[in-house]
């Protein structure tokens, strides 16, 4: 048996690695010496022995989650271990308090292993102590909350509280677009407390990231503060400093870590967990399913630690972690963007920024908190003039109460190499993507012209041929199918964003779409069908939590990114690149499947942009599905029945006003054409009786439909009626004198003329 010297004399070797490895055998020797109860005593069985210092070592070796925090420093370290040996000695276990910081440094990354902690600590003010009386309780906003047993924290000595949709309450949004899991990504909560959970003076909060869902590496924590019994922050904001990016070094600056890191991203074999507990081998490489040079790593600012933490995740060790982290750190591009901001979120003064800050987007502050607080960027000093057809409404600048999908959300769970195998590496959708990188060169308008046709052929190519004979499949739910087709389009995606972003696209728009151009754009419709309805894929595992609003949320939010990239630019051609009548109805879906959330300034907005993505095409509704299309403008559909939850309780003399300004807009240019211009289209025929066709399906039904209806929810009837003077020009059939003089019943359910 060993004495307390000759322990003692080992304890300067355990600050090797080797030392700490080859250890566990000795431990094994030392018998237990001392029954107490200590902090040192990691397993809580009532002593402190070889047991807990073996668990000690496992801790700082990373074999188990990191649990003890004798030193105060919130890390597993070799001070820790000497601290439990001198306990298993016979000596005191010696505990130093976490070190209070005047600042807490945010975001707090909460990623690594399953069962890996991270500890902040605060102080409270005496002053503040009658704030803390009664049951008390926390404020968090967490971006990266994907699933109900993801995480949780602890206050002080407190027992573990789940963060999940039992535990917490969702502020805003979040909550009505299906919550955890669901379209928001980024999540604001308050978590109730027992009485006494936090005092006067020092505490802390330590996060845990409980276990992966075999995707998941942890999440972070972008605010926290004690909510005081009078409702104010006991932390004041001086307390918090966010983390700069343009400060941080890379792990190593040899060029040897930098060139293995290069190389570790483009072929360093990878893993992922399996269910069982084991890993299974991938074909992918990071390059695979991020931008093939690792831009997007650099560009949104995802920290050494978050990489080092992923790499291991998929089966790298530390050092290559770090050696990756390097490379990327390494990398000549742009940084303005971070992992929780959506990428091209929209926002005021946006357009005033470089071209090379666009996919930063205007970050979550720039997400509204409500629909209705879009109103005086739709109708500034409450003037409609920008809704004419001739004008351009500017979806790039238009805040959201939404936030577009994060880049995370961008990234396929599985490459489709390997959820599809050679069907996919000998696929168009592949080749014709690689093709386009041998094309293209940066900043080169003639290269960018040259290769459109390419372009085209791989949007054929992966829509119709790959896309398109996966979308009718009959079992959703076997093979993991919904997450394996969503990443196929959902790697499209990505490897468009790196096309545009490696070869400056963005800045070219005038290359695709010529005078008409807006100062920044994508080419195609590539985000309009990553939508989950465009892929035919239903609500159920695999897409978010599962929920049928997360389904309906996804499906608009990748239109609305369409909207933002590519709004038609003068080049809008029957549904491409955008499908306005699927907007209009995914908008009411969204709305019913969040228990009737308000919703009617978005559609407003669509029908705007649709208004003068119409017009701005230069043809004429003779051309048919070709030209002006009546059916995609006329405001039929907003004074449907169903559309009415879509506005907020108080809201008819608003909702007057918008039917009215938009009814004036849509007038004007549909009285521009001729009757012979909508016959030669097919629009509408002379010989029709309006009152007798389909409301929904045609021109003329849907306008006698609409006009009672207008004017029963406040249109003002001298407008209804110069509409239908119109009408009665190009359907002279129609009873117009009677459609003029309609009343509607309560809810414009029923009216005379119908």
């Amino acid at each position: 048996m060993l004495g307390h010297g000759a322990l003692l004399s080992l304890v300067p070797a355990i600050k090797t690695r080797k030392w700490i490895r080859q250890s566990g055998l000795l431990f094994a020797l030392i018998p237990s010496l001392f029954a107490q109860s200590s902090p040192c005593d990691l397993n809580g069985d009532g002593v402190v022995n070889v047991a807990d210092v073996q668990i000690a070592v496992n801790e700082v070796l990373g074999l188990s989650a990191c649990t003890m925090n004798l030193d105060g420093t919130g890390a597993c370290d070799v001070a820790d271990v000497q601290r439990v040996i001198t306990a298993a000695l016979g000596g005191a276990c010696v505990v130093t308090p976490p070190t209070t910081s005047t600042t807490i440094t945010l975001p707090i990354e909460v990623m690594g292993s399953n069962g890996v902690t991270a500890p902040v600590s605060f102080s409270i003010p005496a002053a503040s102590a009658p704030l803390l009386s009664g049951a008390q309780t926390l404020s968090l906003q967490i971006h990266g909350l994907k699933y109900q047993t993801q995480a949780s924290l602890r206050v002080n000595s407190s027992a573990w509280i789940p963060i999940n949709s039992s535990t917490v309450t969702l502020q805003g949004l979040g909550g009505a677009y299906g919550g955890i899991g669901g379209g928001f990504h980024t999540l604001s909560m308050t978590l109730s407390l027992p009485a006494g959970t936090v005092g006067a003076g020092n505490n802390t909060v330590t996060f845990m990231f409980n276990g992966t869902d075999g995707v998941t590496s942890g999440f972070r924590v972008l605010a926290l503060n004690v909510v005081g019994s009078d409702g104010s922050s006991l932390l004041p904001s001086s307390t918090f400093v966010w983390d700069d990016p343009d400060n941080w070094q890379p792990p190593s600056t040899l060029s040897s870590d930098i060139a293995a890191g290069e190389t570790l991203y483009t072929t360093a074999a990878l893993t992922v967990p399996t269910s069982s507990g084991g890993t299974a081998a991938i074909r992918a490489h990071c390059s695979d399913c991020h931008t093939q040079d690792g831009r997007d790593l650099k560009y949104f600012n995802y920290s050494n630690n978050s990489i080092q933490i992923r790499s291991k995740f998929h089966g790298l060790t530390a050092q290559q972690g770090n050696q990756i982290a390097s490379y990327i750190r390494s990398l000549n591009v742009p940084n303005p963007g971070r992992p929780w901001n959506p990428p091209y979120q929209p926002g005021a003064g946006l357009d005033a920024q470089p071209v090379a800050n666009w996919a930063a987007g205007a970050g979550l502050a720039a997400v509204l908190d409500s629909d209705a607080a879009m109103q005086p960027f739709l109708m500034p000093g409450g003037s409609t003039a920008g809704w004419a057809a001739s004008q351009y409404l500017n979806t790039r600048q238009v805040p959201l109460a939404m936030q577009l999908p994060d880049w995370n959300s961008w990234l396929p769970a599985v490459h489709p190499m390997d959820a599809f195998g050679s069907s996919f590496t000998s696929s168009g959708m592949y080749n014709d993507y690689l093709k386009l990188r041998s094309e293209l060169q940066p900043n080169n308008s003639a290269a960018y012209n040259s290769a459109l046709s390419d372009f085209g052929q791989w949007f054929v190519d992966t829509d119709t041929d790959f896309l398109g004979s996966l979308e009718n499949n009959a079992d959703w739910d076997a093979n993991n199918l919904r997450t394996t087709v969503y990443s196929a389009a959902l790697w499209r995606l990505v490897k468009f964003f790196e096309l545009n972003q490696e070869f400056g696209l963005e800045a070219m728009p005038q290359v695709p779409f010529g005078s008409k151009a807006n100062v920044r754009g994508w080419f195609g419709n590539a985000p309009f069908n990553t939508s989950p309805n465009m892929l035919h894929i239903p609500a159920g595992t695999g897409l978010g939590n599962g929920s049928a609003v997360v389904k309906s949320y996804l499906s608009l939010i990748w239109y609305q990114l369409q909207a933002v990239l590519n709004d038609g630019q003068g080049k809008e051609v029957g549904s491409s690149p955008i499908d306005f009548p699927y907007v209009f109805g995914f908008v009411q879906d969204l709305s019913q499947k969040s228990n009737n959330s308000p919703e009617a300034m978005v559609v407003f907005m669509w029908y705007v942009k649709s208004l003068q993505e119409e017009t701005l095409t230069g043809v004429g509704p003779q051309q048919g599905s070709f030209g002006w299309q009546p059916m995609y403008t006329i405001p039929s559909f907003l004074v449907y029945g169903n559309m009415q939850p879509l506005w907020p309780a108080g809201s008819s003399a608003t909702e007057a006003a918008f039917l009215q300004g938009y009814l004036a807009a849509w007038f004007t240019q549909v009285a521009s054409y001729t009757p012979q211009q909508y016959y030669a289209g097919g629009w509408a025929n002379a010989s029709d009786n309006p009152a007798t066709l389909n409301v929904e399906t045609t021109f003329g039904g849907a306008l006698w439909y609409m006009l009672p209806r207008l004017r029963y929810y406040g249109v003002n009837a001298a407008l209804t009626q110069q509409v239908g003077n119109w009408a009665a020009t190009v359907w002279p059939h129609g009873n117009w004198a009677l459609n003029n003089s309609a009343t509607c019943n309560a809810g414009a359910g029923q009216c005379t003329s119908d």
